[in-house]
């Protein structure tokens, strides 16, 4: 009788025991596989290199080059980790460019302010813009941001065929100058009866040559 209650507490004893390491193992198991989860959701956040921008990047630019010479350029991510051609992450990788200053990029790669206050036919036909690299990947040298003199190209709808038809059906009754915006020589142009069809032959060749343009300053539609 005696031996069988002295027994009792060793195996309460183990039975907590076996529990306790049961418990730890779940714990364990539950904490690597939350780690295993926010690993592979931090894998799948990385974006390729190539799509990082360069404001989140450190890249060795060399200016001793040939301008329009393809080089390519070590960067380090500045936040992080980005995924390589072979969708490994990393920190360093290569990044290939242009020599050239940035505001040597071509006209078609900037976003520049627009101005639809100059106007096309005055003799200064351009104004001043400020202008910033639209690809963010793209590397060059010198400022992303920075003053360009753009071609004032604005246009506001009108066409050239359309005022050139204008001027050579009813230039006389000064449709084609109406059209134009040009309100006082179209006026003139009735009084005076078309000039008898000077003015529509003299229109019509400065509409053709492109030398009649509309009063705003702006540019035919193509």
């Amino acid at each position: 009788m005696n031996a069988s209650v002295s027994c009792q507490p060793v195996n309460d004893f183990l039975i907590d025991n076996e529990l306790m390491i049961n418990v730890n193992f779940i714990l364990l198991f539950c904490l690597q596989l939350c780690n295993v989860i926010i690993g592979h959701d931090r894998f799948l956040s990385l974006i390729p290199c190539d799509q990082v921008p360069v404001e989140l990047l450190d890249c060795s630019i060399t200016t001793d080059c040939v301008y329009g010479e393809e080089l390519s350029s070590s960067c380090r991510t500045l936040n992080g980790s980005c995924l390589n051609t072979n969708q490994k992450p990393v920190s360093w990788f290569q990044r290939s460019y242009i020599c050239r200053y940035c505001y040597q990029v071509p006209l078609d790669d900037l976003a520049c302010t627009h101005n639809i206050a100059c106007r096309h036919h005055q003799n200064s036909n351009r104004y001043k813009s400020n202008c910033t690299i639209a690809d963010n990947t793209q590397l060059c040298l010198g400022s992303r941001t920075f003053y360009r003199n753009i071609e004032c190209n604005w246009t506001s709808g009108y066409k050239k065929w359309n005022a050139l038809l204008l001027s050579i059906f009813v230039g006389g009754l000064g449709f084609d100058r109406f059209y134009l915006g040009h309100i006082k020589e179209a006026f003139g142009k009735i009084f005076s009866f078309g000039g008898l069809g000077i003015w529509t032959l003299i229109d019509s060749v400065l509409i053709a040559c492109g030398y009649l343009t509309p009063d705003d300053g702006s540019v035919y539609i193509e």
